[in-house]
């Protein structure tokens, strides 16, 4: 069952897509975006973990880390903020009414 990427062209979204058959990601179906529901979106090249010894430049390594883990992020900083200040004003809401 492979999970695929994609990128939404219309708002950028990145999201994964689970397949239950190889057959149906290679049928061309493209999944709609969950957050703007277009169906303009593309198929991404994913990366892929490499467990075991690293064999190389450790600077190197640590570059291609911090690259792969600026162009993996999903979530904005701003949204993370939002949605956690919303999370503790419910919590405070509660507090007050119980």
């Amino acid at each position: 069952m492979p999970i695929y990427e994609y990128q939404c062209n219309a708002c950028d979204h990145r999201f994964s897509k689970l397949f239950r058959a190889v057959t149906s990601s290679s049928e061309g179906l493209k999944p709609p975006c969950p957050q703007c529901q277009s169906v303009d979106t593309m198929r991404l090249i994913s990366s892929f973990a490499v467990h075991g010894a690293a064999h190389g430049d450790a600077a190197e390594a640590a570059a291609d880390n911090a690259a792969l883990a600026k162009r993996s992020a999903v979530t904005p900083r701003g949204q993370i903020d939002r949605w956690r200040g919303a999370m503790e004003g419910d919590r405070g809401a509660k507090k007050g009414a119980g």
